[in-house]
């Protein structure tokens, strides 16, 4: 049977809740596991690399495979899986912030998410090989942010296998609004216009947000969100919300509203939208990745004549006017719900591809790519004839995709409470913005760091972590705690 060292840092609030939570939901059918708690005498924030690095020092001559374990992370679903691997693994597919007994009332994972697309921080399985490989964690981390895309960066400069994704360059013509005049006017010309809203249909887009709107509904209904794309009254479509989530929004017949939101984006980047509606579910993909998904149980409500707006949300209204302020670029609406393959065509190569073909099995209703058009007419390229009316919008051509080959982490479908402090959650979550001293001062160490990269890791890590134990006590009968000054 294969031994198996779960390595943790050592919270006295949460040490107890945690054992005796992950006794009882993990089988040692196939391996036998010990938790080894690392308790920090410092008065400097923790430094998880260094206390992973020790844990696994002390244990790695007893031990087959190891576990890099956050002690307020705790497993609740079936699929989360301990047992061996060859290749180094995240076992965390999503989490979610909640106070400990309340997993027990979960009935689904639709809310579960990663902090970000390349998080390998929370549960990771490494077996002594590659962790020796890697050198370990870095011990230049205290404190909150980057020591897990440390972790990962050196796993892809030492050669340890993960998975890679190879984008595409892409260039695209947007529209620059600027927040209080500019819009695309699109009144419908045809009946199939404009029923495309009336039962299955997709819209898609890019935009590129340089911050996100100051107010919430309660303070300015009109400058609450910025709405990239959609019909009035009832607004069904995109926007940006006041806490900076991409939010889809459909309603029904009953004027009841179904909507679909992704977690924070980042600013000052260009992403990719997908919202799909079928008579039974609506989807938002950003980025080529499912985030949101719920139940349509009535059908929609028929908006007949009503125009489509592009960038603002109804500018005649007394409220929920929220123009946008950023660009947007390749909007496309179709009659049809489309397939996830069809999206990863539409992200990869555009709605159309460099020879003007278009990606999708369905023709779109509408396309509005902002290359051609005559005066202040942007013209429909779906050949359908609903030309947009533009007002005060400037145009701009840029790459909005390189070619980047991305480097994300093996995973394991385990589901998490996140049990912690909710604050240094969000701050991880956004940690390429975050104000948070921790935050920026190890943000500053990694990018000092990545320009030489290899020779770093040969210097810090493993081989460089100094300690000395002054205290040692079993826990729980096989357990362990142990105290070290670093």
């Amino acid at each position: 049977m294969s031994r198996l060292a779960i390595i943790l840092p050592y919270d006295q609030n949460h040490i107890e809740n945690f054992t005796n939570h992950f006794k009882a939901i993990i089988s040692e059918s196939d391996f036998y596991y010990k938790l080894c708690f690392l308790k920090q005498k410092s008065n400097r924030p923790l430094n998880k690399g260094k206390l992973f690095n020790i844990g696994f020092s002390l244990m790695k001559n007893q031990f087959d495979y190891f576990c890099f374990h956050d002690i307020d992370l705790i497993p609740i679903s079936d699929e989360c899986d301990y047992s061996f691997s060859d290749k180094p693994t995240s076992l965390v597919r999503g989490m979610l912030p909640m106070e400990f007994g309340d997993h027990e009332k979960i009935d689904d994972y639709d809310d579960f998410d990663l902090p970000y697309e390349q998080h390998f921080g929370g549960s990771i399985l490494m077996d002594k090989k590659n962790y020796e490989l890697v050198n370990g964690h870095s011990n230049d981390y205290w404190g909150l942010g980057y020591q897990d895309i440390d972790f990962l960066a050196r796993m892809a400069v030492s050669g340890v296998p993960l998975r890679s994704i190879i984008e595409k360059p892409m260039t695209k013509t947007f529209g620059q609004f600027n927040g209080t005049t500019s819009k695309v006017e699109i009144t419908p010309t045809n009946n199939r216009f404009r029923k495309t809203t009336d039962k299955d249909f997709s819209i898609s887009l890019w935009f590129n947000v340089n911050d996100f709107p100051k107010y919430g509904a309660d303070v300015d209904n009109n400058r609450c969100e910025y709405f990239l794309f959609g019909r009035p009254g009832y607004h069904t479509g995109l926007s940006i919300t006041h806490e900076g989530r991409v939010k889809g929004v459909v309603w029904d017949k009953k004027v009841s509203p179904y909507i679909v939101q992704s977690k924070i984006i980042s600013r000052d980047y260009w992403n990719h939208v997908v919202m799909t509606v079928n008579d039974s579910e609506i989807k938002l993909y950003l980025n080529n990745q499912l985030v949101s998904s719920v139940e349509l149980s009535e059908k929609l409500k028929r908006y007949g004549t009503e125009k489509y707006f592009i960038g603002v949300g109804e500018p005649d209204a007394t409220s929920w006017r929220n123009y946008f302020k950023g660009k947007i670029s390749e909007i496309a609406i179709w009659g049809n719900t489309l397939s996830e393959s069809e999206i990863s065509r539409v992200f990869d190569n555009g709605v159309t591809d460099k020879n003007g073909n278009f990606t999708t099995s369905n023709l779109p209703t509408g396309f509005w790519d902002f290359n051609s058009g005559y005066d202040n007419i942007v013209f429909d390229m779906s050949g359908n004839g609903n030309n947009g009316k533009v007002h005060h919008l400037d145009f701009g051509k840029k790459m909005i995709k390189t070619s980047t080959e991305r480097y994300l982490p093996y995973r394991r479908n385990g589901y998490y409470a996140y049990i912690g402090d909710i604050q240094k959650l969000n701050e991880i979550q956004n940690y390429k913005e975050s104000f948070n001293q921790e935050v920026n001062l190890n943000r500053n160490i990694f990018n000092k760091k990545i320009n030489n990269f290899g020779q770093v890791i040969k210097k810090d890590g493993l081989t460089s972590t100094r300690f000395r134990i002054v205290n040692r006590e079993n826990y729980q009968d096989k357990h362990e705690i142990i105290e070290v000054v670093i």
